[in-house]
């Protein structure tokens, strides 16, 4: 028996269907029953009752070539690239599915794969010959002005964009220091300032260790700070206008009163202090506050 014209056998479903397995949205399938899913496809698409695009979802494909331009820019320059001896693969028709480096690639979007790759191709090849261009220029005007090269010896010079044609001469031995006028100045340490000035104190959250500050509580921590800072650099101030007169310690003299040092005469240190006692080592069988008290004069000590 000859087949139809269209080619295929009157027991095959005739064009236009869905084949078995399609999951997209077929209008007014859910209403049909009885027949298989190829013929009642085929039915709705090709009935003029049920409303529809008209158009296939999947439309026959067939290879096309993309058409070459002569005058295109891009590819005139990629099929001018310096080809080495390896394996060349940034070429003029990149193959989609290459999953190697194409750089600038990030910069161009929008387009299919192979159009992409030749903007990115040709993009770079372009500024990398600016690039050597610059080089070559930049070399032909230093051995110029070194005396190396004569300049009408050179006959494919370069217009030179710099004043300088001349080969260049030191104006002092030694260069001048470079000091910028915008240079900013580092902030002056609190310890360092005058206890009249406002910034003497540390900014909230300054995890960093503040002397006298452990006794002060019920205010700000900028307040708290301030205050410490201007008793700490009083003290160190009066203890170093003592430091300067000699000092004697007589077993008869009265012990000084309200002198705020590290290892006071009167009484011991605040317990769990860890900084360094003298001679505590040496020293048990007493509480923390008894046995650091007078521990830097240990021969002022009288026991009880």
């Amino acid at each position: 028996m000859p087949l139809p014209a269209s080619g295929k056998s009157i027991l095959m479903t005739p064009d236009p269907y869905h084949t078995p397995g399609y999951g997209g949205f077929c209008p007014q399938f859910k209403y049909q029953i009885g027949e298989t899913f190829g013929k009642t496809t085929s039915k709705l698409l090709r009935s003029d009752a049920v409303a529809s695009s008209g158009k296939l979802v999947l439309a026959d494909i067939r290879a096309s070539s993309a058409p070459v331009m002569e005058d295109d820019p891009k590819a005139t320059l990629l099929r001018s690239r310096t080809h080495s001896w390896g394996d060349q693969k940034l070429m003029e028709q990149m193959i989609p599915g290459y999953t190697g480096f194409i750089p600038r690639h990030e910069h161009f979007f929008g387009k299919r794969y192979a159009v992409n790759c030749k903007g990115a191709i040709s993009d770079f090849e372009s500024d990398h010959r600016k690039y050597l261009q610059n080089a070559d220029e930049l070399r032909i005007i230093e051995a110029v002005q070194a005396g190396k090269v004569n300049k009408d010896a050179v006959p494919m010079l370069p217009p030179i964009r710099s004043r300088q044609v001349t080969p260049l001469r030191p104006i002092a031995a030694d260069a001048k220091p470079y000091i910028s006028a915008s240079m900013t100045k580092s902030a002056e340490s609190p310890f360092y300032m005058a206890n009249d000035n406002d910034m003497k104190r540390f900014m909230s959250g300054y995890t960093g260790f503040v002397p006298r500050a452990r006794p002060r509580l019920g205010m700000g921590y900028p307040i708290i700070t301030h205050e410490a800072l201007n008793e700490f650099t009083s003290d160190t101030a009066r203890l170093q206008g003592l430091k300067s007169q000699p000092i004697t310690i007589h077993r008869d003299q009265p012990r000084v009163k309200d002198a705020k040092l590290i290892y006071p005469l009167e009484s011991g240190l605040v317990p769990h202090y860890t900084g360094h006692i003298p001679g505590q080592k040496f020293r048990y069988g007493e509480t923390f506050g008894h046995s650091t008290e007078n521990a830097k004069h240990s021969e002022v000590r009288v026991s009880v």
